[in-house]
C-alpha cells in the first residue's frame, strides 16, 4: 500500500522531469538548425527505435511486435505522430523555443475536439471555455501579422493539430498493444518517411553536428521514459497537467542559451495557455 502510494507520489516529478527533458531536445535542434529537417528527425527516431528495441528484448516481450488488432490505428497514430513531429522541430528552428512549445502544447485542446469529433465522446462546457481561452492564449503568443513571418507559428499549430490527432489514435489502441511497441513501430515508419525528403538533401554532419543529433534521440528517450512512468504512477487527468512545466523550461532555456526574450504579450499568452488546461482539469475533476 505504501509503494503504491509512494508511485503515486512521484507521478508528477516524472511528469515534471519528462516535461524538462523535451524541452531540452529544442537546445540539440537549435544546435543543429543548419541541417535538413528531415535529417533531424531521422536520428530522432532510429534511436528512439533502438532503445524501445532494446528494452523489449531486454523485458523478453519480443513476441508482443507480432501485431494482431489496432494495425490501422498504428499507422494513423504513425503517419499524424511523423507530420506532428516535423512541424515541431521545424518549429523549434524558426521560432522562440518558448513560443514553440507554448504552441505545442495546445496538442491536448485539439485531443478534446476531435475525441469529440472522431470518437463521439462528449464536450462539456468547461472544456469549450477552456479551448476557447487556448486559442485566445496561441493568438498572444503568435501575434498574427498575416505576412510570412507567421509561418513557422502555423506550422507549430499544424503540428499542434496533428499531434492531438495521433493522440485520439492512440487512445483507441493504447489497450490493445504495448507502449514500447507503439513507439517502436512509430520510430522505424518516422525514419522511413524521411527517406524520399533526403533523397539528394542529406548534409555529411560534422563530429559536434552527430553528438548533437544524438543527443536529440537521447532527450527524446528520456522524456518518453518519464512519460510512461508518470502516466503508470496515476491517473491520467491528474498527471497531464504537469507537462506544462515544458513551457517555463523553454523559457529558461531560451533565455538563458539563446538570448531569447520573450515579451510580456506572449508571457500572457502562455500563462492564459496553462490556466486554461488547468482550468480543465479542475473542472474535470468535479464532473468525475
Amino acid at each position: 500500500m505504501n509503494s503504491l502510494k509512494k508511485a503515486k507520489n512521484l507521478g508528477p516529478i516524472y511528469m515534471i522531469a519528462s516535461s524538462f527533458f523535451f524541452a531540452l531536445m529544442a537546445v540539440f535542434i537549435r544546435y543543429t538548425k543548419d541541417l535538413p529537417t528531415f535529417e533531424q528527425v531521422v536520428f530522432r527516431n532510429f534511436v528512439i527505435s533502438i532503445l524501445m528495441f532494446l528494452l523489449i528484448v531486454k523485458e523478453k516481450r519480443i513476441h508482443e511486435m507480432k501485431v494482431r488488432d489496432g494495425k490501422k490505428e498504428i499507422f494513423y497514430r504513425s503517419l499524424f505522430g511523423f507530420i506532428g513531429m516535423v512541424c515541431n522541430f521545424y518549429a523549434v528552428k524558426y521560432l522562440n523555443i518558448a513560443d514553440a512549445s507554448a504552441i505545442g502544447k495546445l496538442s491536448p485542446f485539439f485531443v478534446m475536439i476531435f475525441a469529440a469529433l472522431i470518437l463521439r465522446e462528449r464536450l462539456e462546457r468547461h472544456s469549450i471555455i477552456a479551448i476557447i481561452l487556448s486559442i485566445l492564449g496561441m493568438l498572444m503568443v503568435v501575434k498574427p501579422k498575416f505576412d510570412g513571418s507567421t509561418i513557422p507559428s502555423l506550422v507549430a499549430l499544424t503540428g499542434a493539430m496533428t499531434a492531438g490527432l495521433a493522440m485520439v489514435m492512440l487512445s483507441s489502441v493504447g489497450k490493445k498493444v504495448r507502449g514500447e511497441v507503439i513507439i517502436l513501430y512509430f520510430g522505424i515508419f518516422s525514419t522511413l518517411a524521411c527517406i524520399p525528403f533526403l533523397v539528394g538533401h542529406f548534409v555529411i554532419p560534422n563530429e559536434t553536428e552527430i553528438l548533437n543529433l544524438l543527443m536529440i534521440g537521447v532527450s527524446a528517450g528520456l522524456g518518453q521514459f518519464f512519460l510512461t512512468l508518470a502516466y503508470k504512477s496515476g491517473k491520467a487527468t491528474e498527471i497531464a497537467i504537469y507537462s506544462f512545466s515544458q513551457i517555463i523550461f523553454s523559457i529558461f532555456i531560451g533565455y538563458f542559451l539563446f538570448n531569447e526574450r520573450t515579451d510580456l504579450i506572449s508571457l500572457t499568452g502562455m500563462a492564459i495557455i496553462i490556466l486554461s488546461a488547468y482550468y480543465n482539469y479542475k473542472r474535470s475533476i468535479v464532473y468525475d
